[in-house]
């Protein structure tokens, strides 16, 4: 194992060696122009240098290099699970506050139905009393009409006696005779002696 790992960190540098060399092309391989050898030496220690911190980096970073960065999924992880679990939460939620919404629905629309019952059974009832006290109030005003009309019946008899009598007091003294009184007077103590 140590020994694959070992191969492909050389295969890597040169890799890395063989792209740096075909990206520089015509300044690292260029034997034509020898005066100008020094940006090209520049250029290779740059490469080199490079090579030996990416080396460096490799032997003595990889393992706290790895073991942060697995320290860092573990920590996302357990964000991500945590965010999940949360999700779920929300959505457990939601979905309790969507039943408890139909439930209330259908039970407001229960209470909707019974109170316009209740309304009609009121409204029945309401205009049963209202005909039975325009009966009564029907009846009480014909019993007083009734009233009114025998005690004005009453009256008027009253006056018509009275009328009468007064009448009868100006006109039978001058129209009775003494023979008419004595004969009233025998029929009248008739009458009292039948008794």
């Amino acid at each position: 194992m140590k020994r694959a790992k070992k191969i492909a960190g050389v295969c890597f540098f040169v890799l890395a060696g063989m792209i740096g060399f075909h990206l520089l092309g015509n300044e690292a391989l260029a034997a034509e122009n020898t005066a100008s050898w020094r940006p090209a030496f520049d250029l290779v220690l740059r490469w080199l240098n490079f090579g030996i911190i990416v080396f460096i980096l490799v032997k003595y970073a990889k393992t706290p290099l790895k073991n942060f960065l697995l320290s860092r999924r573990e920590e996302l992880a357990r964000e991500i699970r945590g965010i999940e679990e949360e999700k779920e939460k929300a959505h457990a939620k939601i979905q309790e506050a969507t039943r408890m919404l139909d439930e209330s629905e259908v039970r407001f629309n229960k209470i909707k139905d019974r109170i316009i019952r209740e309304g009609e059974k009121k409204k029945q009832a309401i205009i049963e009393d209202a005909q039975q006290e325009s009966q009564i109030l029907l009846e009480s005003a014909k019993k007083k009409i009734e009233n009114q009309l025998w005690v004005a019946k009453n009256e008027l008899k009253s006056e018509l006696v009275d009328m009468a009598i007064s009448l009868a007091m100006e006109r039978l003294p001058g129209e009775i005779t003494a023979d008419d009184d004595r004969k009233l007077t025998h029929q009248f103590l008739a009458g009292a002696s039948a008794k």
